[in-house]
């Protein structure tokens, strides 16, 4: 894009919830390959001859504008061309007035597009020539219990008047510019820096009532209308009630109605061609009308979703366990697009906590690592001065829940241990330095992790539910209202652990040691203080009232406790009433492995085969009375069928050697591949007649390191290979 500049709506102000056509005419005299090289603020959708070809830009942060570029080539003809981008002004976050719609997409506050179209030896740039409209008769607004994550409209459709654009300002390459006299402007561009994301069409069906999409999807609805009138377009993700008492049960059951939806409103004329400027996420439409007579016709729905592949060649043993897979994996891309999101139907939001269990499941399914790199890059972006960094981000307004920083370390050590890359951990160093001096600051003279005056959230268990009365937030434990946060300290701990190991890593090695004496201060305050002999168990407050098995989790994976009495805390931990759900599954997971307890997960896999029952195309945020019906963060059959059922993870990362351990129990038979940071792996075996037969393949050479079940430890070469045991 050189010598390229913005280009604006005559007379456009700052802050407005607005939208604008930008069109021009060119022709061709032959056709080459074309590409578009684009941005706009706030977001754009570009169409060639009608044809829809793209949206965005990429989510950027405050610092960082991205540009996209898009293949056309298809959509060009010869003779004569159209260019149409629709740009959507939004309000800034400092504005004064109307809502502040779409929270994930930070913005100037001003309309402004940048473009620059290639085929052969002809280029279109964005200019004066360039016509632009503003289409009256559209309003902006929220969606019930939405915030603002998502935008409606109220539409209605008014004439365009067409004047020349004008220039704002030229535009700048973060990448290749100079930076003239030091300075920099929030509209210098960057290129995207990950794919552009898939759009295809999916069949929905409708029986004159619903349209019924089979699943839950995400994407753009095209719709066509006719008559005079107005009429209502509801998305709703299911049959059931949220408020003000959850009544969800079977998905599909219409008896239960439903009244949480979004809905566009759109008065119509004659005939109109319309389909919303923002993503739709429904698993059910329906449509009303609300005055007049009108018809609609759904013309076509393309689905979005990040490009990553979909492996295909898995059977774990069980029915309902490879249904629960494809549910998984839906759950994990219905929350992957320009970020890795909470979920599709609300927020939108790319939460620190979230996204790093969805890395992980991620780097299972795939090689690709663009879209984590890319959190990473802007968690560290959001970073404030004194270390603090926001639990969401890109996001017009901040959040802070002061756990939430820990995963940040978590997801550097995922991203080394999956590939190995040094270079990205010694590059986000500085920003994990920042989180354990945010949280060291916090530590009191007996060595515990003090009160913060923010959300103290660590999981939607059952015990810490919203009491406004008693001033309790959501998902908070309760012990946190009656002194110090329990679990903070061998939490803490735990990532002050992953941590040193970065550091010792990239030769920090007085860091490392810094790192480690904090953690164990903070192991030494747990066991003084919060360690209960009569319960024998790890209380979440000093005056051992409270207990969870978030506490215990973070005891055994901190090394708070090891051997028998691990084994003996997450054992009595099965009975208390505070219980992970599914936003703390992986790391209560990984403490009852840990301790030998592994059959103990079955509890909640259960729940996980229940939405099954219950007709659930993607996982829901939480087991019960579940708001959202897609939170990524309950993907996690993906992590545990692959890493746990076929047995794949990686045994070094420098020699970039994989082990193989299956675990056995309640199944006959498994395979599948799963990505490593050796290539793909192959994994298949079966139980038979007292001998258990497991074949292993590899795309490329590595060492495999077996372990069988009779105990015997293998290490396999060659690329294929066979092995039998006596079970």
């Amino acid at each position: 894009m050189k010598n390229c500049i913005w280009i604006s709506p005559k007379g456009s102000g700052v802050s407005h919830n607005r939208l604008y056509h930008f069109k021009k005419t060119f022709t061709l005299d032959k056709i080459a390959e074309g590409v578009v090289e684009i941005s706009a603020q706030s977001r754009y959708r570009l169409y060639i001859n009608g044809e829809f070809c793209a949206f965005g830009p990429c989510k950027g942060t405050r610092e960082q504008v991205f540009f996209d570029t898009v293949d056309v080539t298809k959509h060009l003809i010869v003779g004569e061309n159209e260019i149409l981008v629709d740009v959507i002004q939004l309000y800034g976050r400092d504005s004064d007035g109307g809502i502040i719609p779409a929270d994930g997409v930070l913005r100037t506050g001003i309309c402004a597009l940048c473009l620059e179209l290639t085929c052969g030896d002809t280029v279109i740039k964005a200019d004066e020539s360039w016509l632009c409209g503003e289409q009256k008769g559209l309003t902006i607004k929220s969606g019930i219990h939405a915030g603002s994550a998502s935008f409606l409209e109220e539409y209605e459709n008014l004439p365009v008047v067409y004047e020349n654009a004008v220039k704002r300002c030229d535009v700048h390459n973060n990448e290749n510019d100079h930076f003239w006299w030091g300075g920099t402007s929030n509209l210098f561009l960057s290129k995207r820096p990950i794919p552009m994301l898939d759009m295809k069409e999916i069949p929905i069906s409708y029986d004159g009532e619903f349209f019924d999409a089979s699943y839950l999807t995400f994407g753009f609805p095209f719709f066509t209308l006719r008559g005079k009138g107005k009429i209502r377009i509801e998305y709703f993700e299911c049959f059931g009630k949220l408020y003000p008492k959850n009544t969800k049960a079977d998905r599909c059951d219409r008896s239960l109605g439903y009244e949480d939806f979004f809905a566009d409103e759109i008065t119509v004329d004659g005939e109109l061609k319309y389909s919303p400027f923002w993503f739709r996420c429904f698993r059910f439409m329906a449509v009303k009308v609300l005055e007049g007579d009108v018809s609609l016709t759904l013309d076509r729905f393309l689905e979005v979703n990040y490009p990553m592949p979909v492996r295909k060649d898995y059977d774990f043993g069980r029915d309902d366990d490879n249904r629960l897979w494809e549910i998984s994996v839906r759950t994990l891309q219905r929350c992957m697009h320009e970020t890795y999101e909470d979920c599709p139907y609300y927020e939108q939001l790319q939460y620190c906590m979230d996204t790093s269990t969805q890395m992980v499941f991620n780097y299972q399914l795939c090689h690709d690592d663009a879209l984590a790199r890319k959190a990473m890059d802007d968690f560290a972006a959001a970073q404030l001065a004194n270390g603090l960094m926001p639990s969401r981000y890109p996001c017009v307004y901040d959040q802070h829940i002061p756990s939430f920083q820990f995963y940040f370390i978590f997801m550097v050590y995922q991203h080394y241990i999956r590939f190995g890359d040094l270079s990205l951990v010694r590059k986000h160093l500085r920003a994990i330095d920042g989180v354990v001096e945010w949280f060291t600051a916090l530590i009191d003279e007996d060595g515990m992790v003090g009160q913060s005056k923010y959300w103290n959230f660590v999981d939607w268990a059952k015990p810490w539910v919203y009491d406004q009365a008693r001033g309790c937030e959501g998902g908070v434990p309760l012990g946190v209202y009656e002194g110090n946060i329990g679990l903070y300290n061998p939490m803490m701990a735990y990532f002050l652990q992953v941590g040193a190991k970065l550091n010792e890593l990239c030769g920090r090695r007085d860091v490392a040691r810094e790192y480690t004496k904090t953690a164990n201060l903070l192991i030494k305050s747990t066991k003084k203080y919060f360690y209960d002999k009569k319960t024998k168990l790890f209380a979440d407050d000093v005056n051992h009232i409270y207990y969870s098995q978030h506490m215990q989790t973070w005891c055994v994976l901190a090394g708070v406790v090891r051997g028998e009495q691990a084994k003996e805390i997450m054992t009595l931990s099965q009975s208390l009433e505070a219980k992970s759900t599914y936003a703390f599954a992986f790391f209560y997971f990984r403490a009852l492995e840990s301790c030998g307890l592994y059959e103990y997960t079955e509890e909640m896999m259960s729940s996980y085969r229940n939405l099954l029952k219950l007709n659930c195309t993607t996982v829901p945020e939480t087991p019960e009375e579940s708001r959202s019906e897609c939170h990524a963060w309950g993907s996690i059959a993906i992590y545990e069928f692959s890493a746990t059922i076929l047995g794949v993870r990686t045994e070094n990362v420098a020699e970039k050697s994989i082990s193989i351990k299956p675990y056995i129990k309640g199944r006959d038979y498994a395979k599948g591949t799963v990505s490593t940071i050796a290539g793909d792996v192959y994994v298949s075996w079966r139980k038979q007649e007292g001998e258990f037969t497991i074949e292993v393949s590899s795309e490329n050479d590595c060492d495999k390191v077996v372990y069988l079940p009779d105990g015997k430890v293998t290490v396999i070469t060659e690329k294929k290979a066979t092995l039998k045991c006596t079970i």
